[in-house]
Parts: structure tokens; sequence; C-alpha cells
């Protein structure tokens, strides 16, 4: 089975929600990483980091100085931008060095119009 994980934009009351209904269908919905606002997915979802995500992907496992050589990047920086994806789970450490546990990463957010 495919892993997917799905980073999404949602409101605290939104979330509640999803998990009402995740709840009640006592179904398997998926694994998510959420953030309440938009800003805040910008800011912790670079492109650098993207493309970080990308390079673990395409390659598997890697140490993390063999990652930053393959980005052409400082080992500091690289770091720097492991520990953020680490803390959401999108990027794991193990015997062979850091790669990320998922098939596919989608993002989405939506936008809604204010009721009148």
């Amino acid at each position: 089975m495919k892993r997917v994980v799905t980073v999404r934009v949602e409101s605290l009351d939104e979330g509640l929600e999803s998990f009402r209904r995740a709840w009640k269908s006592r179904r398997y919905q998926g694994e998510f990483v959420t953030f309440e606002r938009l800003s805040d997915m910008a800011r912790t979802l670079t492109p650098t980091r993207f493309e970080l995500l990308r390079m673990l992907q395409a390659k598997g496992p890697l140490a993390l100085r063999a990652l930053a050589r393959l980005l052409d990047r400082d080992v500091k920086s690289v770091h720097r931008d492991v520990k953020p994806l680490a803390e959401l789970g999108l990027i794991e450490s193990g015997e062979r060095g850091l790669f990320v546990p998922y098939d596919e990463i989608r993002a989405e957010f939506t936008m809604r119009r204010k009721a009148a």
C-alpha cells in the first residue's frame, strides 16, 4: 500500500470536525500534517525545503553530509531545514540515514468566500 501524507491548512474548528467524522466512520482517513494558517505552512514548507524532500525521495536514505553535498549547500543550513521537517514527521532518520517515509506528499489549502 502506498503511503501518502496530506499537508493542509485547516482551522481548529475544521480540524475538530474532520476528527469527529473520522471517529464516527471508524475508517482509516489517511495521514495529515495540518497548519492553522497558510502563512505558517508557507513559512515551514519553503521551496528550499521542498527541494530537500524531493532529493530524499529521489535518492533514498542519505547521511546529512551526503544530502548537503547533493543539494550544494552547507551542512549547517541543511540541518536547520531538516529539523522542522523531522518534527512534522516528513523526514525520519534510520540506520541508513535521513529519509522521507512517504511515497507521496500532497499539499492543499482551500479558500472559501465569507458567508453573506
